[in-house]
């Protein structure tokens, strides 16, 4: 049964990085900023990896990018509100800039997505008018590798017999064991 929750989770996670119509499209990615303060976003889910990593987009002049390369721990945080499914995962991430996997997602971004990483003035910063943004040709594209070394299955139930599991990886392998919900 161990085994079966872990592929539910890893189905889900594939099916919201291939469709925007998938709750865990959208999930939390908590960082840790100077002082030990925590910072949470929403962020869009972009793709899994074969080795289960999570991947997601960000401008490189984000203060994201300022604490992950303080530090590159992270939490994320997918919840299903249909099926009351939550996953809860510790890691670290990889700031892509310039690789292979940097290259195949920069090539993904087209349309309007592109404004989403080519503003003069970084993520954050003060203007005086939102709807006359400045834009550059200049793409602050980065790619955010989250490598999960722990995930927390927690399922609600309708008779209250909620499923809680804890998977770790531990020498390469997921260790799995049940928690009490």
């Amino acid at each position: 049964m161990l085994n079966d929750l872990f592929q539910e989770a890893w189905k889900s996670l594939n099916d919201a990085a291939s469709g925007k119509e998938h709750p865990f499209n959208f999930c939390t990615l908590a960082t840790i900023g100077k002082n030990a303060s925590v910072r949470q976003r929403t962020v869009i889910l972009r793709g899994v990896t074969e080795n289960k990593s999570l991947l997601f987009y960000t401008d490189l002049r984000s203060k994201k990018i300022k604490q992950i390369e303080h530090n590159s721990k992270a939490n994320g945080l997918f919840y299903d509100p249909k099926i009351q499914l939550q996953l809860v995962f510790k890691g670290n991430i990889l700031v892509h800039t310039d690789d292979e996997a940097w290259e195949e997602h920069k090539d993904k971004i087209d349309g309007k997505a592109v404004n989403n990483y080519n503003t003069l003035l970084a993520p954050g910063k003060p203007i005086k008018n939102p709807f006359s943004v400045e834009r550059t040709k200049n793409l602050n594209f980065g790619l955010l590798e989250f490598k999960p070394v722990k995930m927390e299955f927690l399922k609600l139930k309708e008779d209250s017999n909620h499923l809680r599991a804890r998977y770790k990886i531990e020498e390469g392998i997921w260790k799995q064991t049940f928690l009490v919900p």
